[in-house]
């Protein structure tokens, strides 16, 4: 014996037999300037101070974040960087390329975003010498900017 089963279908409708049991709360991330007072969140919440970028958490109890990390995040200031040169500070041309070293300082490998002085992106090589310094090479010389992140 074959059995068959029948589904019909109805547009903009959805029938739920039977619901699942609740799940557990869900963790927030709350914010604010200055730090968190402490009836504000539950256990195991987290809290960003817009203030110093200052990130709490997770709340250990419901009653006080006392105990809990804190981590000073990063801002936009602490991991950019921007380098502007004249045509005459590129050297070479070594093999016919044209090189010009930048120290950042910024402690990683960051992304490179290059333009002309007329504001022009451009594709340049560049060689990582190190977490502080980079080196873009180019066919030909050029005045620009290079902006780091």
């Amino acid at each position: 014996m074959t059995e068959t089963i029948v589904v019909t279908e109805v547009k903009n409708q959805l029938v739920v037999a039977s619901p699942g049991p609740q799940g557990a709360r869900g963790k927030s991330i709350l914010n604010g300037s200055g730090a968190p007072a402490n009836n504000l969140g539950l256990k195991d919440d987290f809290y960003f101070n817009t203030t110093n970028n200052d990130f709490y958490g997770p709340k250990l109890s419901d009653t006080t974040w006392d105990g809990a990390t804190v981590v000073q995040l990063a801002t936009k200031d602490d991991v950019s960087f921007s380098h502007s040169w004249e045509i005459g500070q590129v050297t070479g041309p070594v093999s016919g390329i044209y090189s010009l070293p930048i120290t950042h300082n910024l402690g990683f490998y960051p992304n490179v975003t290059v333009k002309t002085s007329a504001g022009d992106i451009l594709e340049t090589g560049i060689d990582y010498n190190s977490i502080n310094q980079i080196t873009l090479t180019m066919a030909q010389p050029f005045s620009g900017t290079a902006y780091l992140s």
